[in-house]
């Protein structure tokens, strides 16, 4: 297939109005703000990414991750706030909607358009007909005495086809000592790209692992704050949120806890927070939604390291989508908050070890900006993913953390054993997780988001 000619759109200015986006309908509440000033540098990054994210959001018309299938001929766009550019990729010629957007940018901001051999609407199409041919993901190689099991199915981000993650059995894993993992991985792809009928890319991907003062919460309760689940382990608060029948709750991640009833309680003392809501969770966005007998939520997150006990906390004041080449935060129980985390891949299907697949999860792994190379620590499962605004005084939602992608050796900080009320923990390091777009789950699940 040929590839149109590369090409770019460079232009300059942009009325400040013609910028503002539509901020999601949320639920006010009387929580105030903890200051907490970001560094200059820092803050201009922010202040970047707030407009391309703008920007982007304008091209994709307010659309979730996902939903961007509905735009003829889009397959990705890549925000790049360090450089302040930004880049599209589409197959064909942008319509003239787009056109004009790239034509009448902010002062300095640059964006480029770069063709793409196959539009996100293909490559979904693509996926499903891959899924479609899948034995409880198992894919079947050719000359292997075992299938390989599919960790992961995702739109490559330019475009060029799909990406497929895929793990080993047992005897698999032992061939692989003989053959090489590049044999295999050009099998997988070979195979995978017969099934889709589009160009794959095999990558070999763990299959992804749930993640299973923060520590003693009270009401109003507060998101990322320390649980214990009804499964007896550890997990994290998320967002406040009112349902369709007008209850407040408090959710967290449903393979935390995914029995129809349960307890979950605070992880220091065990007070009672509330029990499963059994006509509220989803274990396709793997989230649950926690009855509060108090009803009363704080519209916050938490803040700082996991063992900070003063309550620090930040307001949260909406949600956005979410782009590739975003920087995030994650915000856990045992982790605490990890900053400079940024987005690789948005709109993957991954399939968890309790065997569910989650169709609509994004990626986003540790830089060089986040302290000690770690997104998130064993225990931060049900965790926000948030946004820093308004100079790192307020937080703008992005997702719910799912499960990870790598482990990484812990930083000294965290290389210790740690009790906790008569638990132990070892510590668990990670440098790249999944979470499911707050987007998604609230339209999913018919849910309003309680704010700060």
């Amino acid at each position: 297939m040929k590839h149109a000619a590369r090409h770019r759109w460079v232009a300059f200015v942009l009325p400040a109005a013609a910028l503002a986006a539509a901020v999601p309908f949320v639920i006010p509440s009387l929580a105030g703000a903890s200051p907490a000033p970001a560094t200059h540098a820092a803050a201009r990054i922010d202040e970047r990414q707030q407009v391309l994210d703008a920007i982007a959001g304008r091209i994709t018309e307010g659309l979730s991750e996902s939903g961007r299938v509905r735009i003829p001929g889009f397959a990705e766009v890549k925000v790049d706030p360090d450089r302040n550019h930004l880049r599209l990729y589409w197959k064909g010629t942008p319509p003239q909607r787009v056109r004009s957007i790239l034509a009448h940018l902010p002062h300095g901001v640059t964006a480029e358009v770069d063709p793409a051999r196959y539009s996100k609407a293909e490559l979904h199409a693509a996926r499903v007909k891959l899924l479609n041919n899948l034995a409880s993901m198992k894919l079947r190689v050719e000359r292997t005495a075992d299938p390989v099991r599919i960790t992961s199915i995702a739109p490559a981000v330019d475009g060029s086809g799909l990406e497929v993650g895929y793990d080993n059995t047992a005897r698999m894993a032992s061939s692989l000592l003989t053959s090489g993992r590049g044999k295999t991985s050009q099998q997988v792809a070979t195979a995978a790209g017969r099934l889709s009928g589009v160009h794959v890319a095999a990558i070999h991907r763990l299959q992804s692992v749930d993640l299973s003062s923060r520590q003693h919460d009270s009401s109003p309760w507060t998101g990322a704050s320390a649980l214990k689940n009804p499964l007896g382990g550890i997990c994290s608060g998320s967002y406040g949120v009112k349902n369709a029948q007008g209850q407040y709750m408090l959710t967290s991640a449903y393979h935390c806890g995914p029995g129809p009833e349960g307890r979950w309680t605070t992880w220091w003392g065990g007070d009672l927070i509330g029990t499963t809501d059994a006509t509220q969770r989803s274990p396709q966005d793997d989230v649950v939604g926690i009855k509060l007998p108090s009803q009363r939520l704080s519209g916050r997150l938490y803040d700082g390291p996991a063992s900070r006990t003063d309550g620090y906390a930040k307001p949260l004041i909406g949600w956005g989508h979410n782009n590739v080449g975003d920087y995030v935060c994650t915000d856990g129980a045992n982790g605490g908050v990890h900053c400079g985390v940024r987005i690789a891949q948005t709109d993957i299907g991954v399939t968890g070890p309790n065997g569910i697949y989650r169709p609509d999860v994004d990626l986003a792994y540790a830089t060089s900006a986040t302290l000690g190379g770690v997104a998130a620590v064993n225990g931060d499962s049900g965790g926000p993913v948030f946004a820093s605004v308004r100079n790192h005084t307020a937080d703008e939602a992005r997702g719910t953390i799912t499960a990870l992608d790598r482990t990484v050796t812990c930083p000294p900080a965290y290389n210790r054993d740690t009790v906790l009320d008569g638990h132990r923990r070892t510590p668990w390091c990670l440098a790249g997780v999944y979470y499911v777009p707050i987007g998604q789950t609230l339209h999913d699940m018919h849910w309003t988001l309680v704010t700060g």
